[in-house]
Formats: C-alpha cells, structure tokens, sequence
C-alpha cells in the first residue's frame, strides 16, 4: 500500500482540527479558527507559520503576493473555510495555492458547517492545456463587428483561458490583473495597463474609480476581475468608460470561479 505523503504530520493537523472544531462555536470568522490552529499546533511542537505571504509567479514572471492561511513545517497548506459546506470551488482554490507554492499536501478545513469535514488533496505538477475549441465557442459568442478584428479577439481570450488554466482560481484581482497583462505581452499585442476608470458628466470627470484593466490596442478593453458576483462590478458602468474611451469592445474575465467564462461588453449608445 502506498504510504500517504507528509501521513504523521498531516495527522497532527487533523488531530488539532477536531479539537478546534468541537471547542468553538460555527459563528466566527475564518481568522479566529486560524489563530486557534495555530494554538493547538503550536502546543504540540507543531512548527507553523500563520497567514505567511508568497510570491505568485507566472510564466516565470512575478505578478504578486498572495496571503496563505497557514503553512505547516514548511510542507502542508491549510485552508481554513467557515462556510456550511465545501464545494468544488474551495478545493479548486487550495490546488491553485499548491501549485503556487510548490507544495504537494493541502487541507482544506471547514468550521461553518454542522459537522466536522476536511479534504485532504495532492497536487502533481502538469503542463496546463487549454483546448482549442474552448476558445474558439467563446470567442464565437461575439456578434462580429466591422471595428474588432476577430484574430485579435481570439487571441486575447486565449491569454485569458491561459492564465486561468495556469493560475487557477483563488487569488487576488491584481495578480489575474498582472498576469493578463504579461500573457497578452508574450502573445505579442499592444497592450497596455490601466490603474482607474474615469467618471464623466456632461463632459467633465467628477473622478476616478481604482480599478486594474488593460487596453489593447484602440480595438478593446480587458477587464480581469476575481469576484464572486459579476454585477458587483458594474457591468453599465464599463459600458459608460469603454462610450467615453471610443473603444468599441470590453472583455469581463471573471477569475473567480473553477472555470471561466469571458463575457463582451459593447458601448453605452448615447
């Protein structure tokens, strides 16, 4: 029988897990569950280190820090989840940390829910792929127009399916934000990146909102996002800046979830 990789030291984890779980109550935030593991662990000489922050890289190309929950003896990342059950989603957010980190043991631990429950997962390094097809139904999804050259939309959606098939799910906005930008550079396209959005009335900017997007070329506007519900993000107001900017094409690539679906946005009509 294969023995289980990092098997005592992930035991020891579950072991303090059990005992948090049933010494608190299912109504705190994630924090305070990290901050009792790390009791727990650290009483039993358990060496951890608490919301340690990594480099993300990409394509070898630093394009942020991400906060981890806890990595345990340098070897096993916990992430810690107070919601009423685990889904696909959550699992799919510590593979991306494991492969950011070069680590191959994750648990992942929920606190939220009615009774004890965990994952152990493993990750392999692998080449990601992207299948040609997926970018092509998507890219399909645009009615064409006269001002967007379709090659080029084909290529900035197949950056993006890279670098959510790279990256997976589970980081911050601005490493999506910067690893769309290195990608569509790679490719070869004119982009360049943009720190806000200017609001306009009747022709004078009342100020700016912080937000990352690319600009690629005259022809579009990219707009990464890592959110878990898309109207948060105002889709009328990128259709207001994408009117004021003359550019005729917004691509939304929601980073979020498992798996991605870009969306096309056209200018507000006057």
């Amino acid at each position: 029988m294969t023995e289980l990789l990092h098997k005592a030291l992930t035991a020891s984890i579950l072991r303090a897990y059990y005992d948090v779980y049933n010494g608190t109550s299912r109504i705190y935030p994630e924090r305070f569950y990290d901050r009792a593991m790390a009791h727990d662990l650290n009483a039993m000489s358990v060496v951890c280190t608490l919301q340690p922050e990594w480099q993300v890289l990409y394509k070898e190309k630093i394009v942020g820090k991400q906060i981890l929950d806890i990595v345990i003896a340098g070897e096993v990342v916990i992430e810690n989840k107070a919601v009423p059950g685990l889904t696909r989603l959550h699992k799919a957010q510590l593979l991306s940390y494991l492969k950011a980190t070069g680590k191959q043991v994750g648990l992942l631990l929920n606190f939220g829910g009615p009774k004890p429950e965990f994952e152990r997962l493993y990750f392999a390094p692998r080449e990601p792929r992207v299948a040609k097809s997926q970018i092509e139904r998507a890219a399909a999804s645009l009615t064409p127009s006269k001002l967007i050259d379709p090659r080029l939309v084909y290529e900035i959606v197949g950056g993006l399916f890279d670098v959510h098939a790279t990256l997976g799910p589970g980081f911050i906005h601005r490493i999506y934000a910067n690893a769309c930008y290195h990608e569509l550079k790679l490719r070869g396209l004119p982009v360049k990146p943009q720190k806000a959005i200017q609001v306009f009335y009747h022709g004078t900017i009342l100020g700016e909102l912080k937000f990352g997007h690319l600009r690629v070329g005259s022809e579009v506007l990219v707009f990464p996002a890592a959110i878990q519900n898309l109207a948060d993000l105002h889709p009328e107001m990128l259709c207001d800046w994408l009117r004021d900017q003359q550019v005729p094409l917004g691509i939304v690539a929601n980073f979020h979830d498992a798996s991605l679906t870009p969306s096309f946005l056209k200018p507000k009509s006057v």
